[in-house]
């Protein structure tokens, strides 16, 4: 196959040509050459479009997920009494649990008005489990807790809470570890429906022009199934899947040993970490209290990822950790630094949303080695509420992405937990724009350049996969989209309504 187009980049410095030849699934050659070596049966194609480009990456997504199963409630953006309505009228899944997500208390009058025996007079025989929009929280009724085997004399786990009210008794809400007995006993899906919703996410992805991505998490109950799509070589996305570090069957993984990236870009070599919760259920891990009391859940153990993630490291393996809150982000560059430099510059270890970054923390990631990993979306979303959560200082510290640099940013978007649409996040990461269109500290906008480097360079390189991805040079793998506008030169406005309007992706 033979591009041709005015304006065909390479990359995210805005290197570009006017031909690209395309052999088998690699680009083979650009410009005269490509013109040149081109036979006369092979396949022209010349998009009408803007521009053409490398497919981008999402450097934090989750292919599997609570809100992407059939039957689940959507929740998101309703108020109190929008949710009552909704669920009234609610149908349970086959397994007879009423499930559903993205409910946001910032969108109620006050912070909890929904409440355990307002959800047991609805469903007094049947287990409701909602998710919060973060993943980080659930509200769920009695049943549901009697399934889990919990009741009033549950104490808190450790790196999670089981809110209480006034009274003394739980209201419904659990946080961070507190989720997990109802979670192991909420039915799974199984081997065909995750196969269902992997496609189903894979394809909204290659929709906006994103052929790789980094599945942020990963249960050891999935290795299998994860193996068994890399073997079909059918995956309409590129993937670098991370298996959970905390899974009492990790030993099965770390025998077989980390495995780098196949001809297809497929990959399982990062092992994942939660070193706190979120900031919107007041679980992200601060230095000094919410606005709302409480500094929020350290989720592992007291020295834990210091002595585990040089471990790690040793044994090959990339480490990437959640962390958002400026306690959870020191505690886990802590760590990193634990680990012998040469084996932070081979195995690149990530530290996960780096949403609130104390001033001295932050020449630390490029001091390291660590890949900052943005979801700039994330901005737009959470701006509106922070202020509640959070006083002025502490609202300096949120998503300081250009004091990060020179370290190396990769961005995502936290699907389903956010918006997927890059385009969308681009945008944000240059004007920081929330939804009320003010901008939130612009002195940490990105340049239009950095930005379209963290969705395709530093999605690849975070990844392991910069020789394939995020690139059209020869010898890169050929995932090529034509625009609508061209983000090198557009307005972020421009860039917001970006449409793919021709693709050369896999699996299309």
């Amino acid at each position: 196959m033979l591009i041709l187009h005015p304006r065909i980049y390479l990359d995210h410095r805005g290197a570009h040509t006017d031909a690209l030849l395309i052999e088998g699934q690699h680009v083979v050659a650009i410009g005269d050459e490509a013109r040149q070596r081109a036979g006369r049966s092979a396949e022209v194609v010349r998009p009408e479009a803007a521009c053409v480009m490398p497919a981008l990456g999402d450097a934090h997504i989750h292919l599997w997920g609570a809100g992407l199963r059939a039957h689940t409630i959507d929740l998101r953006g309703m108020s109190a009494p929008q949710i009552l309505d909704e669920l009234r009228v609610a149908a349970p899944r086959q397994d007879g649990w009423i499930v559903g997500t993205n409910w946001n208390e910032n969108n109620f009058a006050d912070d909890h008005p929904l409440n355990l025996a307002l959800l047991d007079q609805l469903f007094p025989n049947q287990p409701v489990c909602l998710h919060r929009v973060d993943a980080h929280a659930l509200w769920v009724n009695s049943e549901a807790l009697r399934r889990a085997g919990l009741d009033e004399r549950v104490h808190d786990l450790s790196g999670g809470l089981a809110e209480r009210g006034p009274d003394g008794r739980l209201t419904g809400v659990l946080i961070d570890h507190a989720m997990e007995p109802v979670l192991r006993a909420l039915p799974p899906a199984d081997a065909a429906e995750d196969r269902l919703i992997f496609t189903h996410t894979a394809n909204t992805l290659l929709s906006h022009g994103v052929s790789f991505s980094s599945m942020a998490f990963t249960s050891m109950e999935r290795l299998e199934l994860v193996d068994e799509l890399i073997a079909d070589g059918e995956l309409p996305s590129r993937v670098d899947f991370w298996m959970d570090g905390t899974s009492p069957d990790l030993d099965r993984l770390l025998e077989r040993g980390p495995r780098a990236a196949n001809a297809a870009g497929h990959r399982v070599g990062t092992i994942k970490f939660f070193a706190d919760g979120a900031l919107g259920s007041a679980g992200a891990w601060l230095l000094e209290p919410y606005r709302t009391g409480g500094q929020g859940l350290q989720t592992q153990p007291v020295g834990y990822l210091k002595e585990r993630i040089p471990e790690l490291m040793a044994a090959g393996w990339q480490v990437a950790v959640h962390a958002i809150g400026d306690a959870a982000a020191r505690n886990v560059l802590d760590a990193f630094e634990a680990a012998p430099p040469e084996l932070r510059a081979k195995l690149r270890p990530r530290l996960e949303h780096a949403q609130i970054v104390h001033p001295d923390d932050r020449p630390r990631f490029a001091e390291l080695g660590v890949i900052a990993s943005i979801q700039p979306i994330h901005l737009r979303s959470d701006v509106p509420w922070a202020p509640r959560r959070l006083f002025d200082p502490q609202l300096e510290r949120l998503f300081p992405w250009r004091d990060l640099l020179p370290a190396t940013l990769a961005a995502g978007s936290d699907y389903p937990i956010d918006d997927p649409n890059p385009w969308h996040g681009i945008a944000t990461a240059m004007t920081r724009q929330g939804y009320d269109d003010t901008p939130f500290s612009p002195e940490h906008a990105l340049t239009r350049q950095e930005a379209i480097s963290a969705y395709t360079y530093g999605a690849a390189y975070a990844s392991h996969r910069e020789h394939q991805l995020g690139a059209l040079h020869p010898g890169y793998l050929a995932d090529v989209i034509a625009l609508s506008a061209d983000p090198f030169v557009d307005s972020p406005e421009a860039i917001w309504e970006i449409e793919v309007l021709w693709s050369r992706l896999p699996g299309r």
